[in-house]
């Protein structure tokens, strides 16, 4: 019988491995799509200046919470995590936004 952590560490790579698989099925789909199946993007760039208004508010509030939650003087521990969060939060807007271009 296989113990409850090899099968723990099992299932955590089987899913790994299945979202990896999901992730690349989608970008293989995404380079097949032809111009004509890309035509539905046009009216929604005619909003694009409302939807950066709104994603200027998320960035600010996602931004506000990181800081109160600095503030509030967590354990040394805690700090580190948050600081890793906000740097992961960061990376991952400017990311956001870099593929927009």
């Amino acid at each position: 019988m296989i113990s409850f952590s090899v099968s723990s560490t099992l299932a955590r790579v089987l899913m790994i491995l299945g979202a990896t698989l999901g992730i690349l099925l989608i970008a293989w789909m995404a380079l097949h799509l032809s111009v004509a199946q890309l035509n539905w993007l046009e009216p929604a760039r005619a909003t694009t200046p409302y939807f950066a208004c709104w994603r200027a508010l998320l960035y600010t509030l996602i931004f506000a919470g990181w800081a109160a939650a600095l503030r509030m003087q967590p354990t040394p521990a805690d700090q580190q995590r948050l600081k890793r969060l906000g740097l992961i939060g960061f990376s991952s807007i400017i990311l956001v936004e870099l593929s927009r271009v």
